[in-house]
């Protein structure tokens, strides 16, 4: 009777009897887990991308409505006073859009904070063309407005005619999206709406 009784204590269906996990069972989970981090870490990522260049889109274009402000508020003559000049502060500040403006030499990205455009008018425009940049934190894409209100000589990121221009310069440095500087392509501008990033 000793043998049947040490039978039943080893059977695996003995009441009481407490089983822990194979190791082809562990390694079929943790193979289960690496599928959907694989899966899940580039949606993730892609979606932040995407809320990183749409903010910057809507920076730039807050950054626009207040430009557009002072340019009416200076009986429509010229964005000239609106830059950064000689380290002087730019009177852009001062229309409160919430958004911080660094000198047009100077890398968007420069300041702390999450709201930061690099500012330029163009000497040569006469105070007539205005570039903003705006880094996309991630993405790294520089993200930039050209608005025109009259016609130039000398084209500014391959635009001379009056209007305003959207561009993108993909994948840029945190050092490079500076608005005195950056220079599209012609295929990542746009007159209608912001191209693909």
């Amino acid at each position: 009777m000793h043998a049947v009784e040490s039978t039943r204590e080893r059977s695996p269906d003995a009441p009481g009897r407490d089983e822990g996990f194979t190791l082809i069972e562990l390694l079929v989970v943790l193979l289960i887990i690496g599928i959907l981090l694989a899966i899940a870490i580039p949606t993730f990522l892609s979606v932040t991308n995407k809320a990183n260049n749409t903010a910057a889109q809507s920076n730039l274009s807050t950054a626009l409505t207040g430009a557009d402000a002072f340019f009416a508020n200076a009986g429509q003559q010229s964005y000239a006073n609106l830059d950064y000049t000689a380290g002087a502060t730019s009177t852009i500040s001062s229309i409160g859009t919430g958004i911080t403006y660094v000198s047009g030499s100077v890398a968007s990205s420069s300041s702390t904070g999450p709201k930061v455009i690099s500012i330029w008018v163009p000497a040569s425009s006469g105070g007539a063309a205005l570039v903003m940049t705006a880094l996309a934190r991630g993405s790294l894409d520089c993200w930039g407005i050209v608005d025109i209100k009259a016609t130039l000589s000398t084209a500014i990121d391959h635009e001379s005619a009056p209007g305003t221009y959207y561009f993108v310069v993909p994948g840029s440095s945190v050092s490079t999206c500076i608005a005195a500087s950056v220079t599209p392509t012609v295929a990542n501008i746009s007159s209608t709406a912001y191209p693909h990033g």
